[in-house]
């Protein structure tokens, strides 16, 4: 299966001792994070995009996550590809090895011009989300309203992306800018780590409208075992712990101790997010606009609470079979887990080949 979004780097770049190298923490044996490639295996993993970015917003840092993105391919050479095509991923599947396709979440780091999306293709990158909080390109989902969807540099941005073969993640951005895009783009879309808004009313799902739209553009929403944007009550019980920390916080606040134990009160009462209620989105989204328009994402390493039965890589297998028992067939399954994923990548490809012919 190919998972749409993985965070590993968090523990190299995004941690009280960050940053830190592969002796530190070592993903050939079962590590304390969600990923590692002896679960990989276990979970039937052949490819991953995997989010490529340093501890500070700066080119620097950023080539520092490339090399040690290089460093884990020649350490783990024998489980773990770096791959740049559609095809290349394909050959990887054929050898045995986990392609690791890289990935962009930040797309702050691609400054205000053109240029740093040419040199990061260059490199290897071949997926950006368009905007994790506003930024220069586009509106945030959760973030500050400024250009109403996309700006007048993020259309040039995404006229640029079609053109080199970058596939357009649309996780993170606003309904606005999703449709901006969506009208914008000659190639597929994606949706790297999202789930349906119908079932989980949150900023970060995708509305019926857009799916609606993501069918006609032929691209693909990688639905996402992130508890909080499966279930409603899952997302009430996180906004409430928020509530209550700043509440205690105001109350007691000298008081440590007393901070630990409400919290810890709070969290023992997290709301049980299940194999099926993942299963829900999945059953949604195939009667909205059929089977051929998604995938599976894990958001590994990248979040804090974990669905029961989904906590780590090895676990995909438990949600296909949950399909399987509604009904769902093999080939049906075959697409959500690569085919899918395959065929989009392909598209984008294509589409990139055919406006370069017209626009060196």
């Amino acid at each position: 299966m190919v998972d749409g979004h993985n965070d590993l780097f968090i523990h190299y770049f995004d941690c009280k001792s960050c940053p830190r190298g592969l002796t530190d923490y070592r993903i050939d044996t079962l590590n304390s994070g969600h990923t590692d490639i002896p679960r990989m295996r276990k979970g039937g993993v052949g490819g991953v995009l995997l989010n490529i970015f340093g501890r500070e917003r700066t080119e620097q840092s950023y080539m520092g996550a490339w090399t040690l993105l290089r460093q884990i391919e020649k350490d783990y050479g024998s489980d773990l590809k770096i791959v740049k095509s559609s095809s290349e991923m394909k050959s990887a599947f054929k050898e045995g090895k986990i392609a690791l396709l890289p990935s962009l979440e930040g797309a702050v780091r691609l400054g205000e011009n053109l240029e740093l999306i040419n040199k990061y293709y260059n490199l290897g990158l071949r997926s950006v989300t368009f905007a994790y909080s506003t930024n220069l390109l586009a509106d945030g989902s959760d973030d500050t309203t400024k250009y109403n969807g996309i700006s007048t540099f993020g259309k040039e941005m995404v006229a640029e992306m079609n053109k080199l073969g970058v596939l357009i993640d649309m996780s993170h951005i606003s309904a606005k800018a999703m449709d901006d895009i969506l009208a914008t783009s000659k190639a597929p879309v994606i949706f790297s780590h999202s789930n349906a808004r119908t079932l989980c009313d949150v900023n970060r799902n995708v509305p019926d409208s857009i799916l609606k739209k993501l069918k006609e553009n032929r691209g693909m929403i990688m639905l996402t075992f992130v508890p909080y944007f499966v279930k409603k009550e899952h997302m009430q019980w996180l906004d409430e712990g928020d509530a209550l920390y700043y509440k205690t916080l105001n109350d007691y606040p000298d008081d440590s101790l007393k901070m630990e134990s409400i919290m810890t009160r709070w969290e023992n009462s997290e709301p049980m997010v299940t194999v099926a209620d993942m299963a829900d989105h999945f059953d949604y989204v195939k009667k909205l606009i059929g089977v051929d328009h998604i995938g599976m994402a894990g958001d590994y390493d990248g979040i804090q609470f974990t669905i029961k039965g989904l906590e780590d890589v090895s676990c995909y297998p438990n949600l296909l079979e949950e399909l399987a028992k509604r009904g769902w067939k093999e080939d049906e399954l075959r697409k959500i887990t690569s085919e899918n994923f395959l065929r989009v990548f392909k598209e984008v490809e294509k589409q990139a080949f055919a406006i370069q012919k017209t626009k060196p």
